[in-house]
């Protein structure tokens, strides 16, 4: 009797587990794993790119690159709990871009130094939220 209750309880206690792990990744309590993957833009929220160009994300081990058609941001990042956390402090190329580039670099910069929401399902990650952010697609 003692045998079978020890097998009960033991039981009932990896459930529960099961069921704390999923409810943690359903409230965003799980990282995302982004270090070494890249992605590009399948859609955008609160701005229009400029004509023939699209968003890469590159990440690293705590660190983020990003190319928008012209200049290239680069950065200290984490990202769990579901938010997006970038260094205000990005480091940038200087190249001679067009103001629209230019505008579009600045308008990603605030965008992802703002601690936006992200989530990976799957191969897309989103940033952001309805209003404004990004939908990628890992490459």
């Amino acid at each position: 009797m003692a045998g079978t209750m020890r097998r009960r309880s033991a039981a009932a206690a990896v459930v529960a587990g099961a069921l704390l792990a999923a409810c943690a990744a359903a409230a965003g309590g799980a990282a995302p794993d982004l270090a070494g993957k890249s992605f590009v833009s399948s859609g955008v929220r609160g701005h229009d790119l400029v004509a023939g160009t699209d968003v890469r994300l590159l990440f690293g081990q705590d660190t983020i690159s990003v190319n928008a058609g012209c200049n290239t941001l680069t950065g200290a990042a984490t990202w769990a709990g579901g938010v997006l956390a970038v260094d205000a402090h990005m480091a940038q190329t200087m190249m001679a871009c067009s103001g629209e580039l230019t505008d579009q670099d600045d308008w990603l910069k605030v965008l992802l130094t703002s601690d936006p929401a992200v989530a990976l399902e799957g191969r897309t990650l989103t940033i952001g939220d309805d209003a404004e952010g990004l939908t990628l697609e890992q490459e």
